[in-house]
């Protein structure tokens, strides 16, 4: 009789505790937004290849300069769910999928490039910002890649239209030697290994992309280490988690390819002219600070901000900070709004 209610009472306390700790989750989840639940006036980009880019437009009543930030890899336009909240209002916000990513069409597989990114960027400014306003440019990671890729193959159009420009969490290029962070003899075997995984992974694109459920536990762990700081916030992991996940197998393998020959060092020279912001987090693996310090030494005039402990999504980790130095962009930018042909 005394261990049937020794366990009963067990029972009454783990329904009990579980009951609490479900309350207290409930009542964290409705203290925190949606992310990713914005909606402005859906576009239509047509590139000259003729893949069709999802493009979300957020109006200002009476703008004085478009904004249009460019996502990274593996990622949606979702991603700058912070960025939008604070800026919206102060200039007409151009946000779009990167082609192969959230609504935007994959095209050709030998079109995962970064050049090819570059030239996308130029549809989306030519097809998507009215010509009256000058354009301020925001990339995150392969979006910075992006905006170095159309800087190098569309100078007349960065000349013409284009007043500031930041560059976060990216690289001009070397990241084939990336050892992501990992300590010792496994990070030196990492640029070996991870060619040769993806390659395996391309192999077997439609069964990995089948098993999507699969796919989003078994990448939390990896995308919490390679793609955060130390405090992340367990929804910004899940949230950059299951954007991961939603992109094909086919167009992941495809850029990193890419990746591994990406070098646009001598394309910064053209950013030269422009305002530009180079930010990075100090705990980024992806794409570690050393980077953006070899962007910064290629433009002198680049104002560069390293965020303490913060990791590679520091839009989502580091919103206040990220939010400011952008705002500071803008306001320095106008200052030299002149110098962009109207």
């Amino acid at each position: 009789m005394g261990a049937r209610r020794t366990a009963m009472t067990a029972m009454i306390a783990g329904l009990a505790i579980g009951t609490a700790l479900g309350a207290a989750r409930r009542r964290e989840g409705r203290g925190r937004e949606v992310l990713g639940g914005h909606r402005g006036r859906p576009v239509t980009v047509t590139t000259d290849d003729g893949v069709q880019l999802a493009v979300d437009v957020e109006e200002a009543e009476a703008p004085e300069f478009a904004v249009v930030f460019a996502h990274g890899w593996l990622m949606n336009r979702h991603c700058w769910h912070f960025q939008r909240e604070a800026l919206k209002g102060r200039a007409t916000l151009v946000f779009y999928d990167q082609r192969g990513h959230g609504g935007s069409a994959c095209g050709a597989f030998d079109a995962c490039t970064v050049d090819r990114l570059g030239d996308d960027l130029a549809a989306v400014i030519d097809q998507a910002v009215p010509e009256e306003l000058p354009v301020l440019l925001v990339g995150h990671s392969m979006g910075g890649m992006t905006i170095m890729a159309f800087a190098g193959r569309h100078p007349g159009t960065l000349a013409g239209r284009v007043a500031g420009v930041a560059l976060l969490s990216t690289s001009p290029g070397r990241l084939r030697d990336s050892t992501f962070g990992l300590p010792g003899p496994i990070g030196r075997l990492a640029p070996v290994i991870t060619p040769i995984m993806f390659d395996r992974m391309l192999a077997r694109a439609a069964f990995i992309d089948r098993r999507v459920a699969i796919k989003t536990r078994t990448n939390l762990p990896v995308t919490r280490y390679v793609a955060f700081g130390p405090r992340a916030r367990r929804d910004h992991v899940r949230f950059v988690n299951d954007m991961a996940v939603a992109t094909p197998t086919e167009v992941m393998v495809g850029f990193y390819r890419d990746f591994l020959v990406h070098d646009k060092l001598a394309a910064l020279a053209a950013l030269s002219s422009v305002e530009t912001l180079v930010m990075v987090g100090s705990r980024d693996r992806m794409t570690p600070q050393a980077h953006s310090r070899r962007i910064a030494e290629a433009l002198p005039g680049a104002r560069l901000q390293v965020v303490p402990g913060a990791g590679h999504m520091i839009g989502l980790e580091r919103p206040e900070v990220v939010n400011a130095a952008l705002s500071g962009l803008f306001d320095r930018a106008m200052r030299r709004g002149g110098q962009v042909a109207r």
